[in-house]
């Protein structure tokens, strides 16, 4: 029964462990910034990180790809990334699926390409930024610029958040942008929790029966 119990912590231990990956800093992980017509009742940024983190001192920064100059400011005081790690901005004039999706009402139809949208934490400092479009020496992103993409598209990250800050390689244009879906961390089947589990179930009688055995 004692091996039973210790089975079933181990392998609810690893199941909480592998599905909440606990990340550095929160990032930009989905941006659609140009609507099909009017945009504002479609442009939505997303924003992932770890379930509770508060953004009070937090911004997004709109960067002009003519000039390199800011254009929009956006303070995220009092906002805090909800349960499921996806903290959706629209505007107050959302409409259908990204209406559903938002948790905060902010500006975020940004500037159509090439610009930039950064990503500042309550020290000012930049922990992240997506170029789209080539502006050249004014380009404010990471490592290659990503694509501008055509109305109605997003700019996305793939289902595993990745991030290896290169725009042209993180990114990917959406046909169908998915607000309020965010990455999904890839997550053993159950038998191979169980055989791990188990493996260190294992490890722990041999590791008492050694004890015996002196």
């Amino acid at each position: 029964m004692h091996c039973i119990a210790l089975l079933f912590s181990v392998v609810t231990l690893l199941t909480t462990t592998l599905t909440t990956p606990a990340l550095a800093d929160p990032i930009l992980n989905e941006v659609c910034y140009d609507g099909v017509g009017a945009d504002a009742d479609e442009v939505f940024t997303e924003i992932f990180g770890d379930a509770g983190t508060s953004l009070t001192g937090w911004s997004l920064r709109g960067i002009n790809g003519l000039n390199g100059s800011t254009y929009r400011t956006i303070s995220l005081t009092g906002m805090t990334i909800p349960a499921d790690g996806v903290l959706v901005l629209a505007t107050s004039s959302a409409t259908g699926s990204v209406l559903g999706a938002r948790d905060y009402t902010a500006s975020v139809d940004w500037q159509n390409g090439p610009d930039a949208v950064q990503l500042l934490n309550a020290s000012g400092t930049i922990v992240d930024a997506l170029q789209y479009g080539d502006a050249g020496v004014y380009n404010a992103g990471e490592g290659a610029y990503a694509a501008d993409v055509l109305a109605g598209y997003s700019l996305s990250r793939d289902l595993l958040g990745t991030d290896t800050n290169v725009n042209a390689d993180d990114f990917t244009a959406f046909s169908t942008p998915t607000p309020g879906v965010g990455p999904t961390p890839a997550v053993p089947e159950p038998a191979t929790l169980f055989l791990m589990g188990a493996g260190a179930v294992g490890l722990v009688v041999r590791r008492r029966r050694a004890r015996r055995m002196l």
